[in-house]
């Protein structure tokens, strides 16, 4: 008879325990709140449906009035991923709740991976646990936003980024670009790691003479166009003004950037205050989109030596350093968090904090590059200092805390009661 794997055993444990506190949190608390009506949660919703009854990428908004006008609001992915519920009839808000719970709930399969290639299977099935149970990483999914599906994908670019330095070859290197991307068309940030994981990755690599070296990066490139080529081109040909992955930065910037969010309870935030209705002119939303971003634009060029107060606001905000009473209360208030998950989520978030710390010595002392993890945290920090700090932009970083905390508690637990130390294949 077959020895059964004791980590795939555990890896199915954690992933069930991961769903049922997921779908917990639909079924206690979110069943039957209202979607809302002009919001991201709707244009998810919405926007799925429509694509799945042939109107791809349309406007849900408008196309609730009949008209039926391209959008780029958000990148396409998790978009695609709910259409994919609503073909099969599964279209309910509901249903694209649990759907969001559901690819949630996976993070615990790249993060055990990830953990024991850096640790051992004794640490790599205490991250799993953690992971699924850890509050910022479940407190979205009863939105119908983005981040539950960033939020593996996060995980999934660590994993294959050590997978990387394990073996620097071309495989690898593509297996990595195919998850950036990935990423990038769920939402547009992880584009940055491009240049702050994959090319550091590439480029800093001893082992790589600089023929070698170039050639990777080109490889990684070219994964790169050719998966983002088709969302590119059509935005291109499809609006008035260029647009790439979104033409949603201009309605960001825009609300980030006034006199509300630079001084008083606001500072760091954003208030609806700074929509003042002056950026609205006639066309789509791409046009629409760059009358905001100029609007945004003016404003921050006639506050530059406010900026460094500003931009450290909104990242203390995100990380819970600045105001953080204020953001989890406007997280229930404006994105309807629940309490008490927004409470333990604060307060285990500084814990997890401290010991990432920790966790960026254990993997020093074990010789492994800190460039994605660091990358990683980056990629929200640059995120938050362009546009404002609220809780959810920190979700890639918090896939990353805890996987450093975690090698940490490991490292100490190890020191009083060994294990072995295991590197898979």
């Amino acid at each position: 008879m077959r020895r059964r794997n004791p980590f795939l055993i555990w890896t199915t444990a954690a992933f069930a325990l991961a769903l049922a506190v997921r779908w917990f949190l639909w079924w206690h608390w979110y069943r039957h709140v209202p979607i809302g009506e002009f919001n991201d949660n709707v244009y998810y919703h919405e926007s799925a449906n429509l694509l799945a009854r042939g109107h791809p990428f349309v406007n849900p908004f408008s196309a609730s009035q009949g008209i039926y006008e391209p959008t780029a609001a958000h990148p396409p992915g998790f978009s695609i991923y709910l259409s994919i519920w609503s073909v099969l009839g599964l279209d309910s808000v509901s249903w694209h709740r649990i759907a969001s719970g559901l690819i949630s709930a996976t993070v615990v399969i790249p993060v055990g991976l990830l953990t024991r290639r850096l640790a051992d299977t004794r640490t790599a099935i205490l991250a799993m646990i953690l992971a699924a149970v850890y509050p910022p990483l479940f407190m979205n999914d009863g939105l119908i936003l983005s981040e539950s599906m960033y939020i593996p994908i996060a995980a999934a670019a660590l994993l294959f980024a050590y997978r990387f330095v394990e073996r620097p070859d071309t495989r690898r290197v593509v297996e990595l670009s195919i998850v950036l991307s990935i990423g990038a068309l769920t939402r547009s940030e992880p584009f940055m790691m491009f240049f702050l994981l994959l090319t550091p990755l590439v480029m800093f690599d001893r082992r790589l003479d600089w023929k070698k070296r170039f050639a990777l990066t080109g490889i990684a490139a070219g994964v790169a166009m050719a998966m983002l080529a088709p969302w590119v081109v059509r935005n291109l040909t499809s609006f008035e003004q260029p647009t790439y992955l979104a033409a949603g930065p201009g309605y960001v910037l825009e609300i980030g950037n006034c006199d509300q969010t630079y001084s008083g309870d606001y500072l760091g935030y954003w208030h609806l205050a700074c929509d003042d209705g002056s950026a609205w002119p006639p066309g789509d939303e791409s046009t629409i989109g760059k009358a905001k971003f100029d609007h945004a634009w003016s404003y921050i060029s006639s506050h530059l030596d406010e900026q460094p107060k500003v931009i450290a606001a909104r990242v203390g905000r995100m990380f819970g350093l600045f105001k953080p009473i204020h953001t989890v209360n406007s997280d229930v208030v404006f994105e309807r968090r629940v309490k008490v998950f927004t409470r333990i989520g604060l307060f285990a978030n500084y814990v997890v904090m401290a010991a990432a710390v920790a966790g960026a010595f254990v993997l020093r002392r074990r010789n492994f590059t800190l460039i994605p993890f660091l990358a990683v945290i980056a990629t929200a920090v640059i995120t938050a200092a362009m546009s404002f700090g609220i809780t959810r932009y920190r979700v890639g970083a918090d896939v990353a805390m805890l996987v450093m905390a975690v090698l940490a508690l490991g490292a100490l637990i190890d020191r009083f009661s060994p294990s072995p130390h295991e590197q898979p294949s």
